[in-house]
């Protein structure tokens, strides 16, 4: 990736050696097979923009049920099973000879000789949570094998196949349909919105030193700006775009595959995603303008790339995607967006170039430089009753950070902190100490870091008492307080009480619910004996699919459930099976 600095007179000179040649590898096209055996619709691409990630498969349709054959894409071993009440859910990992893993997630159950381990090794540890790697022998697979079903477990939000590819060794998540795995996808991606943003004092979008938006009309190679104006520019500017793909057969709004922007025909900005690794995933909120997604729940992404942003996406970048507008003269910018088919779509509009009004930029270097908070280098913030503590590269890019305090709200045992603002991302876990202004003794163990957010609930991040202060460790902006969970969780049986008669029943299922702190464990027991209960955290239930543990006649069944303070309930009935 190439971040000259230049400007717009002498980019023709540089053109030849600015642009970083792409050519997409080559994967092998016939080795894998589909995952399924009816025709692939994807509600989700691979690279698509999710909450603090990319999205590192894709996500097939499954006619909106569970329970659909899901089948080994190609020859290997099991490598690795995973359950889990959040993320993939049940998941599968098999292993291939020729160095790329798969991966299926969000199944309802595996094949009955996978099961049979998954049980074992739940009743062996007495948790519903297991994470297995079994040896390369124990579990081999033919392509064409059915592994499991499809399901809607862990965080998924309706029944599909999360499925991925990977490589081996670095365990790098590489788009499914390189491979040759198809689709049905003949339609040319939608630019919705563009952005265009001032980066300097005296840089300016239409005489305005404040963000422009633009919505977009028209369709395929011939996308334009509502009204077809000229935009006036001048100085250091920088532009976003908000765009989304489509397929044959599916609604879904998809992420796109790559996006190019050119300046007079010299490209300025692009990127492709064929593949990335875990560690760089949160680079997204570089990626895109997080304050907007904050406030408005869209995803614009930039055409720019902030010092401290090391996503590996980026094919080709002329400074860093900022354009110096200082000419009198017209230009012609050209955003061009293409799914992974190489369906295209093409955006043009003229801009004119002024040169940039001289403004003389007054520093209070006192209160500035003290809250000023540099990307590359530890930055702390304290003083009586706040102690924040920032790792080097913490951030994007070096900003000065704000902070106050108000009056403490309902529930709160500690003022208001306000440390800085929600619209700007935190990359890495930062450590946060606040003192509670009255915290007795007793209740030490109950207090917790909340973030408090318009119309939502208060959102626990745990934490410590510690020499006065409660400590936690999260990676976020907002209003924080500390708040007392003293209330424990609550059960609810949904299909028994005590001296019910289950014997056509087929599962006990029980909800259960934490109003601040979350729930931490649960145990489950029937005659004294622990029972395998799925957790379902999405939808606050508890399952015992009942099964030989359950006894002819009188069992008792318990249950005991403890949240993150500590605070504990339990639930007890005899069923009569």
């Amino acid at each position: 990736m190439i971040r000259n600095k230049t400007n717009l007179t002498t980019l023709i000179l540089l053109f030849a050696f600015a642009i970083t040649a792409y050519s997409q590898k080559e994967y092998p096209k016939n080795y894998f097979r589909s995952p399924i055996n009816f025709t692939i619709k994807l509600s989700g691409t691979f690279g698509e923009l999710r909450t603090d990630h990319f999205h590192s498969g894709i996500d097939i349709k499954t006619n909106g049920s569970t329970g659909e054959n899901i089948y080994a894409v190609a020859d290997g071993y099991v490598s690795r099973i995973k359950v889990a009440s959040d993320g993939f859910g049940k998941a599968l990992y098999i292993t291939h000879p020729n160095g790329y893993v798969s991966v299926y997630a969000h199944l309802s159950k595996f094949n009955k000789k996978i099961q049979k381990l998954v049980l074992e090794k739940q009743y062996e540890r007495e948790e519903y949570v297991v994470n297995i790697f079994p040896d390369k022998d124990k579990i081999k697979i033919k392509k064409g094998d059915v592994i499991a079903f499809s399901g809607n477990s862990g965080g998924s939000e309706g029944p599909h196949l999360h499925f991925e590819l990977r490589e081996e060794k670095s365990e790098r998540p590489v788009n499914p349909l390189l491979f040759g795995i198809r689709i049905d996808d003949y339609y040319r991606p939608k630019i919705k919105t563009i952005m265009v943003y001032p980066m300097k004092s005296n840089s300016l979008v239409n005489n305005s030193n404040k963000p422009f938006e633009y919505k977009i009309a028209g369709w395929g190679s011939k996308h334009r700006l509502q009204g077809n104006d000229t935009i006036k520019l001048s100085g250091n500017i920088t532009f976003g775009i908000e765009t989304y793909d489509l397929h044959n057969d599916a609604a879904n709004r998809n992420g796109i595959y790559s996006i190019e922007l050119y300046v007079d025909s010299i490209l300025y900005y692009s990127h492709s995603i064929d593949g990335f690794s875990f560690n760089e995933s949160r680079y997204i909120n570089s990626l895109i303008d997080y304050g907007e997604f904050k406030k408005n729940k869209r995803r614009i992404q930039k055409s720019f790339v902030e010092p401290n942003n090391k996503l590996s996406i980026y094919d080709s970048v002329l400074n860093y995607g900022v354009v110096s507008f200082t000419d009198s003269s017209y230009h012609k910018i050209t955003y061009v967006v293409k799914d992974v088919y190489n369906n295209s779509s093409k955006l043009n509009f003229t801009v004119k170039s002024c040169p940039p009004c001289k403004i003389i930029e007054t520093v209070n270097t006192k209160t500035d430089s003290l809250n000023e908070f540099k990307f590359d280098v530890e930055n702390k913030f304290e003083n009586e009753n706040i102690i924040a503590v920032f790792p080097k590269n913490s951030f994007y890019s070096s900003f000065n950070f704000q902070y106050k305090t108000t009056e403490a709200e309902d529930n709160c045992i500690s003022r208001i902190f306000h440390i800085h603002n929600e619209n700007t991302p935190v990359h890495k876990k930062y450590k946060l100490s606040l003192k509670p202004d009255n915290l007795p003794e007793k209740y030490r163990d109950k207090a917790i870091i909340v973030l408090l957010e318009d119309d939502e609930d208060p959102a626990s991040f745990g934490g410590i008492y510690k020499d006065g202060f409660i400590e936690t460790r999260l990676r976020s902006f907002g209003k924080f307080a500390v708040m007392l969970d003293t209330e424990p969780p609550k059960i609810k049986a949904l299909n028994i009480h005590n001296n019910k008669k289950i014997r056509r029943y087929k599962t006990i299922v029980i909800e259960i619910t934490d109003k601040l702190s979350g729930i931490d464990t649960y145990r489950g027991t029937l005659n004294g004996k622990w029972v395998l209960m799925e957790y379902d955290a999405k939808n606050d239930k508890l399952t015992y699919f009942i099964d030989k543990h359950m006894k002819k006649g009188k069992n008792v069944f318990e249950l005991k459930v403890t949240d993150n303070c500590g605070n504990e309930s339990s639930f007890k009935a005899n069923v009569i099976y």
